[in-house]
C-alpha cells in the first residue's frame, strides 16, 4: 500500500557540513526550533529509533528498515543534523557513492529546558506528530488485511481511574517491558543482518499511557458501576 510522501522528496540537497551551525542558546527560540524539528513524524521516529537504544544509522539503513523512500529520509536526516540532534560519525564509500553514518547527540525527547519554554499548544502539536504515523499504519493494515493476518496479533486498551501510586507503578511496568522489546528488536536486527535470506515482514508495536481527557470520565464511571 502506498505511503504518503513528504513534499521535499526528490529534491537535491548539498551534503551536510561536518559541523553545522546550531542554535545553542536555551531561549524560547531554541525551543521553537526543536518543536519544528520534532513536528514531522518521520524525524520524530528517526530520533526515537536512534536513541532507544542508542545506535548509529545512515539514511539508507533507516529507509530500508522502514520501507520509506531514500531521498525523503535523507532530507530528514539532514534536517536533524543541521538542528544538532544527530552528528556525523563516519562516511563509507560504496561503489562510487558515499553513505553517511550518523549518531545521536543526546537522548530523544531529553530537551527539558527547551521543552519547558514551549506553550501547551505547541507541545500538543509535537505530541500529535508521534501518533500520526501510528494511526496511518493501523488504518492501512486493516484496509490491507494484514492487521489480523497472524494469530498472535494483539490489541488491548482500557480506561479507568487510578491514584498516583497506581499511575507510577504502571509507568514503571511499561518502561520495563518497552526496554525488553527494544532489546529483542536489536537481536532481531543482528540476526537478519547475519542471514539476509531469512523470511522477514514488517510489524508495528505500540505502547502508551497517558491521563485521559475529562470528557471520557463517564465511560470510566459506567465501568465502575458495572463492576460493583
Amino acid at each position: 500500500m502506498a505511503k504518503g510522501r513528504d513534499q521535499h522528496e526528490g529534491r537535491r540537497h548539498p551534503a551536510p557540513p561536518s559541523d553545522p551551525k546550531r542554535i545553542k542558546d536555551k531561549s524560547p527560540r531554541r525551543g521553537v526550533e526543536m518543536a519544528r524539528v520534532l513536528s514531522h513524524p518521520i524525524r520524530f521516529q528517526i530520533l526515537i529509533d536512534m536513541n532507544t537504544p542508542t545506535r548509529r544509522l545512515s539514511a539508507k539503513q533507516w529507509a530500508e528498515e522502514q520501507a520509506e523512500p531514500h531521498n525523503n529520509v535523507a532530507y530528514h536526516f539532514r534536517v536533524l543534523h543541521e538542528a544538532g540532534c544527530i552528528k556525523l560519525h563516519k562516511t563509507i564509500k560504496k561503489r562510487g557513492a558515499e553513505e553517511i553514518i550518523y549518531e545521536p547527540v543526546k537522548r530523544a525527547m531529553a530537551w527539558h529546558a527547551e521543552w519547558a519554554n514551549l506553550g501547551p499548544v505547541v507541545r500538543q502539536l509535537v505530541a500529535s506528530s508521534a501518533f500520526g504515523p501510528l494511526v496511518l499504519k493501523v488504518g492501512n493494515s486493516i484496509d490491507g488485511g494484514t492487521f489480523d493476518a497472524r494469530p498472535e496479533s494483539h490489541l488491548s486498551w482500557d480506561t479507568q481511574y487510578v491514584d498516583q501510586e497506581g499511575w507510577e507503578t504502571i509507568a514503571v511496568m511499561f518502561q520495563r517491558h518497552l526496554e525488553e522489546v527494544m532489546t529483542e528488536c536489536q537481536r532481531i536486527r543482528e540476526r537478519l543482518k547475519a542471514d539476509p535470506g531469512l523470511e522477514r515482514f514488517l510489524i508495528t508495536y505500540m505502547m502508551a499511557t497517558f491521563e485521559t481527557a475529562k470528557e471520557f470520565e463517564s465511560d470510566a464511571d459506567q465501568e465502575d458501576r458495572a463492576a460493583a
